[in-house]
């Protein structure tokens, strides 16, 4: 079976209009068109002979499934709309992938109510502020058939700590001991975000007594699936682990793909090419509801698309201006536009977070009021040209965006930001780079296209750590307030998570008044499966997707 990448369709399509004698854009107008119908785009590559070999291929991967596969639960073949550069959960975000795919498991995990349950750890207490306890759970083995021991998890978690610069900021460690069928964890300062902190993928708990310089493409994890081979980019092999500690998973074996394309990830759907695919876009949805074919599921995400503001150089140093683009943006029309789900937000933490979202004072469409701020800033269209000006110069705003697979700044949002903002005045030229990390370092932007996942671990502490406190990694705004501060110092702190949601909702406030940011739409998590899938899940926190009990029907 060949999956075919962005990269990959991209050749393709250009070989394609040669043969035909059409340009690409002439090409691409009769894939939307014949998208409406079943398999547009590969009917169109078919129809110049690109994917004939395409059964032939499918014959010799199915001769190749191991005789591990040839059980009882078959064989599922799954697509992701991301892929880390490894497979090794220690480095970088690449955990979030064996998470997704049921490889790895944490101490704790988040459910799909987004509360902190048990998962390598069966019970736990917080002695004191500074001091974690934590119950390893009995009977549980790695995939190679080693036992799960307190050393084993104190070695894993030192491990990660040492080898991701995040893992030290995530845990504030001070220290790890075992105490029988305990680890006793001892923090550097009091830190309320601990125990939902270590439920990130990055501790995913991994057998250090192997070899691991293999755990780029073979880690060795707890969970129901094991991998067998990896291809970076691309895809990777798993089996069933029969002796996994949850009981036997219902599938033999899986194939999981790495399709950041989302019409790519949505056509290997209607191809037959996957069984069931992560992150469907909204404007792929149309082609999977209402048809007995397949399942879709759709859950409110914590997920935002939103803009940072450059407070560190004009015009965006003005808070009137910041709050004058806040109050132009008609977030709801953009909402619909884009469909699918997603809803308008005008906050730091949409409403599917427990942050008091329905009484924050949230930004909101008011063109009258951006027109009072702007004239506030000393701005006024005084040469009648549709833009307006101080001391003859217009009000022009950069923002930046990127057309990869973390979707920021899609061309639909983006045009409509554009047009909003042209019609109160302001010039946006909308800047599409491939990569942002560079324009994240350097701040050489005015608006930057995000897209985070705001309660990562279930909990605000992180988003705002790294997003809004004063020379936080991800403050590309580089924004700076005190009180703002103190409120997120104040939750680390804190321990009470009726306390903790109080202080996020009044750093929320603060954000949303200082115009720290656009926050545009919430996205849903949609995930679609063919019908044979059973037990699709599908949860808030996007680092979640198949579990021990998904199965499908031969």
């Amino acid at each position: 079976m060949q999956i075919y990448t962005a990269k990959t369709l991209e050749e393709l399509l250009q070989n394609a209009a040669e043969e035909k004698g059409v340009t690409i854009d002439e090409l691409e107008y009769t894939i939307v068109e014949e998208k409406k119908g079943l398999l547009g785009i590969f009917l169109v590559l078919i129809s110049v002979g690109i994917l004939t070999s395409c059964g032939g291929e499918k014959e010799k991967e199915k001769e190749a499934v191991s005789t591990e596969a040839q059980a009882s639960g078959g064989h599922m073949n799954i697509a992701l709309y991301w892929f880390g550069e490894t497979l090794d959960p220690a480095l970088d975000w690449d955990g979030w992938t064996l998470t997704r795919a049921a490889v790895g498991e944490t101490l704790v995990t988040v459910d799909e109510n987004l509360q902190l349950v048990g998962q390598l750890a069966d019970s736990w207490e917080n002695v004191d502020e500074t001091t974690w306890k934590f119950h390893i759970r009995q009977g549980v083995t790695f995939q190679n058939g080693n036992p799960l021991t307190p050393e084993a998890v104190k070695s894993s978690i030192e491990r990660t700590v040492k080898m991701n610069e995040r893992g030290e900021s995530a845990l504030k460690l001070a220290s790890i001991d075992v105490d029988g069928e305990y680890v006793i964890i001892k923090t550097k300062e009091p830190y309320g975000a601990f125990l939902a902190n270590i439920s990130d993928p990055m501790f995913i708990i991994v057998d250090t007594s192997a070899d691991t310089s293999k755990f780029k493409e073979t880690p060795i994890c707890t969970g129901p699936y094991m991998v067998t081979s990896f291809k970076p980019a691309t895809s990777f092999e798993a089996v069933a682990y029969e002796n996994y500690w949850g009981g036997k998973p219902a599938l033999d074996s899986i194939t999981v793909f790495d399709i950041e394309d989302d019409n790519t990830r949505a056509l290997s759907l209607q191809s037959g090419d996957v069984d069931m695919a992560q992150g469907i876009r909204a404007g792929d949805i149309a082609l999977f509801t209402d048809n007995k074919d397949y399942i879709v599921k759709t859950t409110t995400g914590t997920r935002i698309e939103f803009m940072a503001m450059n407070t560190a150089r004009a015009p965006l140093n003005d808070k009137n201006i910041r709050l004058a683009i806040n109050s132009a943006v008609d977030y709801d029309t953009i909402a619909k536009v884009v469909g699918g789900g997603a809803v308008a937000v005008g906050a730091p933490f949409p409403a599917s977070a427990p942050y008091g979202y329905d009484e924050l004072n949230k930004a909101t469409y008011n063109p009258e009021k951006t027109k009072s701020l702007l004239a506030e800033a000393g701005y006024k269209d005084t040469n009648n040209d549709g833009y307006v000006d101080k001391n003859g110069k217009n009000l022009e705003l950069n923002v930046y965006g990127n057309t990869g697979a973390s979707g920021r700044g899609g061309t639909t949002i983006s045009e409509l930001l554009e047009s909003q903002l042209k019609n109160v005045g302001i010039k946006v030229n909308i800047k599409v780079v491939e990569n942002l990390d560079e324009i994240e370092k350097n701040g050489q932007f005015d608006l930057l296209f995000q897209n985070w996942q705001t309660v990562s671990t279930g909990d605000s502490q992180w988003f705002l750590d790294n997003a809004f406190k004063t020379g936080g990694s991800g403050n590309y705004g580089k924004y700076s307030n005190k009180k703002l501060d103190d409120l997120i110092n104040k939750l680390a702190t804190t321990f009470d998570v009726k306390e903790r949601e109080k202080i996020t909702k009044e750093a929320s406030q603060i954000i949303i008044d200082e115009g720290y940011g656009t926050y545009i739409v919430s996205q849903a998590n949609v995930n679609v499966s063919n019908n044979k899938v059973e037990n699709m899940h599908n949860f808030p926190i996007d680092y979640y997707f198949l579990t021990v009990d998904t199965k499908i029907k031969k």
